[in-house]
């Protein structure tokens, strides 16, 4: 009776642990508030001003490469050409990357996305990197950013970052670090 009893004291123990550990780590950290942007209107050139600069741009180079001062040029043009290629060579193998945690805005009217809780805050670094995705069809700017109280964001993390007055066209992303002080 004792073994039963023992048994079902483990069990219950077990069941309790594994629903309060997955309350926790569905808890968010803080939220990202969002609203569209009115409509502005974007500068851009043309394809004929495009067309004009690069006949512009070529017409230079031949300049500057022709006579005894184009030799030069050209020999550094070439060893530049050689070390990049060199460098794409070397720098050009398979990413081992963990995917971020995505936060996704998702109503085109705004609102608050949630920054979920992840283990790297409370073990190792005390850091993780997220990522938020407009995935509007309207641009959307952020218009705050919340954690909740011993989180912060510091001023390093990947680039593009989320800011206050940052504008995510639709489906652009921007990177929020989350940093945790060590108690």
């Amino acid at each position: 009776m004792k073994q039963i009893l023992a048994r079902a004291r483990v069990c219950c123990t077990l069941v309790v642990g594994g629903a309060l550990a997955q309350g926790a780590a569905a808890q968010s950290v803080g939220g990202i508030a969002y609203a569209p942007l009115g409509a502005q209107s974007v500068p851009t050139m043309s394809e004929w001003a495009l067309i004009l600069l690069a006949v512009a741009l070529a017409a230079l180079t031949y300049r500057a490469t022709r006579g005894q001062a184009g030799r030069t040029l050209k020999i550094w043009a070439a060893g530049l050409l050689a070390c990049a290629t060199f460098a794409a060579a070397v720098w050009n193998q398979p990413a081992i990357a963990v995917p971020l945690d995505t936060i996704l805005m998702t109503q085109p009217a705004g609102g608050t996305a949630d920054i979920p809780s992840h283990p790297d805050l409370f073990t190792g670094d005390f850091f993780h990197d997220y990522s938020a995705q407009n995935q509007t069809p309207k641009p959307q700017r952020i218009t705050g950013i919340s954690l909740n109280a011993g989180l912060s964001i510091p001023p390093s993390g990947p680039a593009p970052k989320c800011t206050v007055g940052l504008v995510l066209q639709p489906n652009d992303i921007c990177y929020v670090r989350v940093y945790k002080e060590p108690t």
